[in-house]
């Protein structure tokens, strides 16, 4: 079986764009991906039998058995990058449970809000592309009391169409978002200051 533009794309990833054998590299070198072991002598398609070869060592390897340094090279960087996938797949799993849970607060401070005729109240509608808008709220790291305060100041705001209490309420995290980042802004000029000026 042929080597996938999708597996040949991690393995030049994984060896930094370099050639394992001579440490030529892109776009000094045009690259191909390499059996260690070659087929030829029993080796594999699996990524921790693959490197990053330059065209001409490639070539002049052939189907001749590599050296055991090599070799194990090959295998513990096979080995670190599957830890690191592993690492960072849980750094996102993270990430994700905290969002979900950003999002069930700002959920559970919307659905307070109701309007109409006191004996048949409804809750305020929400466009269909909502939570992505939330997520991006969650993204900029605005804390999720300043989306709870954005809400109050939408909903409780008797001049907004109920239509648009969702676009309002936007607008104010984006003033927030704003406010954020000039602080942030500020801060950072007051550290880089000269001190005593």
């Amino acid at each position: 079986m042929a080597v996938t533009k999708r597996v040949r794309f991690e393995v030049l990833r994984r060896d930094n764009h370099t050639c394992r054998y001579c440490g030529a590299s892109a776009p000094d070198a045009t690259l191909t991906v390499d059996h260690v072991t070659p087929v030829a002598l029993g080796g594999s398609d699996d990524p921790s039998n693959l490197v990053a070869a330059c065209k001409d060592c490639n070539a002049g390897k052939a189907s001749t058995s590599p050296d055991s340094e090599l070799v194990e090279d090959v295998a513990q960087d096979a080995l670190r990058w599957a830890a690191a996938i592993a690492d960072y797949n849980q750094i996102q799993m993270a990430n994700r449970r905290k969002r979900a849970a950003y999002v069930r607060r700002f959920e559970k401070a919307w659905d307070v809000w109701r309007w109409g005729p006191k004996d048949a109240r409804e809750g305020i509608p929400k466009p269909p592309d909502w939570e992505p808008t939330i997520w991006q709220f969650y993204g900029l790291g605005l804390p999720v009391a300043e989306l709870e305060d954005a809400i109050k100041i939408a909903a409780g705001n008797q001049m907004v169409n109920v239509d648009q209490v969702f676009r309002y309420m936007c607008g104010v995290l984006w003033n927030k978002v704003n406010a954020m980042q000039e602080g942030a802004k500020a801060l950072l000029e007051v550290e880089e200051a000269p001190h005593g000026t």
